[in-house]
């Protein structure tokens, strides 16, 4: 019996278009005047607000609400930690404000929600008064215009002041402030193992593409995505990282350093303070945090267009193809099977009788492997002159045809001498190999 081996996944990709330098959302403080804060024994935590100073920063209109600490709370931020460790006071910051709401903490019901940095606060009431994530309510309600503020007893996440962080978790915490721009790098960095290539103890300088830098190598509808290939995505974002700590302010000339994946990296600056890495333009200013430095890359390095074609060339199943509407809408792999079978002079009967049977139901969406028979294997059962519902007419006949899809992607690697699968069928299907041979399959019940 003849054996081919088919393998379509189809998948509709989607993309927004995103700005090239990211930004911070900050509420609008605007009525929050200095004198109020002075008396509500504030005002410290509200010096802390000018880490932001020189961040691009969009201010949101919508209502907002601040946890404020007392002045006198246990723990302190000292103002030198906005020069050592400005990203951290960044995330303490934007953990105690809450956007889109002025919280009302009178309803007399325990209380969670998000704040600005992504984290979790719990309001509870306990004998003496509210807590918040151990820090007690001093007052619960001073309205600002379209904000109100909180004042706290203490800090709300204390532990945030004193922990010693990786470049990894401040890296990480950066990234997550925000809100767009630089999804995509975050995404595929969380899904690979670069990070643990990291060592907790060593500085680093990280280059990381805007979302935008990723979007050109997104099809529009169909078609290759190399970052689809875990393999290749892990080589690239390796060689976005840096041993060491590079600022472009003490980059002059021209300036070769090597990637933690080996490769060459030049960073070249003009007369007029453009800054390109292997002639790619940098975002202009540093991010620095604890152990190293963050820059933004307006492409992504190490790929081109030579790249993705060739690595096009080696994963073809990584190709998403069109959304079909014909002959199944609702089972894509079975509509992209049928379209390739029916251009091939091999496969008249096999496409024929799917033409009859509604495999729609059992072989729904993507992600299948259809082992297809010839017509020679046809005509060794004498089908080559059965009407084209011999199949489709019968349960057994319909079981004949599901015995050939197993619902897994499969490849040649996988067909090995003494493999077994489990078919739609729910038959279990032998694989019988030599070496050099297509291989052969037989069914047992």
């Amino acid at each position: 019996m003849g054996l081919y081996v088919l393998a379509l996944v189809a998948a509709l990709t989607i993309f927004a278009a995103s700005p090239v330098v990211p930004s911070l959302i900050l509420p609008n403080m605007t009525g929050i005047d200095g004198e109020l804060i002075s008396k509500l024994g504030v005002d410290r935590f509200f010096s802390l607000w000018i880490v932001f100073n020189n961040d691009d920063v969009t201010t949101s209109d919508k209502q907002f609400t601040i946890l404020a600490p007392v002045n006198n709370a246990s723990i302190q931020v000292p103002m030198e930690r906005l020069k050592s460790h400005p990203e951290s006071v960044k995330k303490l910051l934007l953990d105690h404000v809450v956007v889109g709401q002025r919280l009302d903490l009178g309803i007399g019901a325990d209380l969670s929600f998000t704040t600005l940095g992504g984290r979790t606060v719990q309001i509870k009431s306990k004998p003496g008064g509210l807590v918040a994530n151990g820090a007690n309510v001093a007052t619960d309600k001073v309205d600002v215009g379209i904000g109100r503020l909180i004042i706290i007893d203490n800090y709300l996440f204390p532990e945030d002041l004193t922990a010693d962080h990786s470049f990894v978790q401040d890296m990480t915490q950066v990234l997550s402030l925000l809100q767009s721009g630089v999804r995509v790098f975050q995404h595929l960095l969380a899904r690979s193992n670069v990070t643990k290539l990291l060592k907790k103890e060593e500085d680093y300088t990280v280059l990381v593409p805007t979302d935008r830098a990723f979007q050109r190598w997104h099809p529009i509808d169909w078609g290759f995505y190399p970052f689809s290939v875990p393999e290749f995505t892990e080589m690239v974002l390796v060689n976005h990282f840096i041993k060491g700590s590079i600022k472009q302010e003490t980059l002059t000339g021209s300036n070769t350093v090597t990637s933690l994946g080996g490769r060459q990296i030049t960073f070249a600056k003009t007369n007029d303070g453009l800054i390109t890495a292997n002639g790619v333009e940098l975002v202009k200013g540093d991010t620095p945090i604890n152990k190293g430095n963050i820059m933004f890359v307006t492409e992504v390095l190490f790929v081109d267009e030579q790249v993705v074609s060739q690595l096009h060339e080696e994963h073809r199943d990584k190709e998403t193809p069109p959304l079909l509407a014909f002959p199944w809408f609702g089972s894509q792999f079975l509509s992209h099977a049928f379209v390739a079978l029916e251009a091939d002079a091999r496969f008249k009967h096999v496409t024929r009788f799917l033409n009859q049977a509604d495999l729609a139901f059992y072989v729904s969406g993507a992600g299948y492997t259809f082992f297809v028979p010839t017509d020679a294997a046809f005509n060794q059962l004498r089908l080559e002159n059965a009407p084209d519902n011999v199949l489709a007419s019968s349960e057994k006949g319909m079981s004949v045809l599901l015995s050939h899809f197993v619902k897994t992607r499969l490849y040649d690697k996988d067909i090995k001498d003494g493999a077994t699968f489990t078919s739609l069928s729910n038959r279990t299907l032998h694989i019988s190999r030599k070496p050099g041979s297509n291989g052969k399959w037989r069914e047992q019940t």
